[in-house]
């Protein structure tokens, strides 16, 4: 398994930087993605993964395994406390094995990825927002009882 960690990020990014009250690792995404279960049982998160990419690539990991193991990393839950009772979960949630969409960046701050994963979480407090259901459509609600009398003059 690779270490890394989730970059912080305010809720409107760069744009809006004195609105946000403080900084989360992601935030749900509300598009639609051809996903089995997608809006149901898994949500879209965008995350900022810093890895130290270069010494990972030396050792002759290809991107795919780089992103792979940082991953299954993030999947590890934390260590149990003494005397808990409650087997610990992953802090965010379950992540899809392989994300939905990545790529590296460079900035001045080293190397990190960019990643669309799915998570069976649909609240997590690390997390900007929500995850919709049913997609990016939302809610629809549904109409019952009888349809009303169209009157025809």
């Amino acid at each position: 398994m690779i270490e890394c960690s989730l970059r912080q990020m305010e809720e409107y990014g760069s744009l809006l930087p004195n609105w946000s009250e403080g900084k989360k690792s992601g935030i749900y995404l509300g598009s639609n993605y051809v996903y089995p279960m997608y809006g149901i049982q898994c949500w879209a998160v965008g995350v900022y993964v810093d890895v130290e990419y270069d010494k990972y690539k030396e050792q002759g990991l290809s991107d795919e395994e780089i992103v792979r193991q940082c991953v299954e990393f993030l999947n590890t839950p934390p260590p149990r406390k003494k005397y808990q009772k409650k087997k610990p979960v992953p802090t965010f949630g379950t992540l899809d094995k392989m994300p939905h969409l990545f790529r590296f960046k460079r900035d001045e701050d080293g190397t990190y990825i960019e990643m669309t994963l799915m998570t069976n979480q649909r609240k997590n407090k690390n997390f900007w927002g929500i995850g919709l259901i049913g997609g990016g459509a939302g809610i629809v609600a549904r109409k019952r009882g009888r349809p009303k009398k169209v009157s025809t003059l």
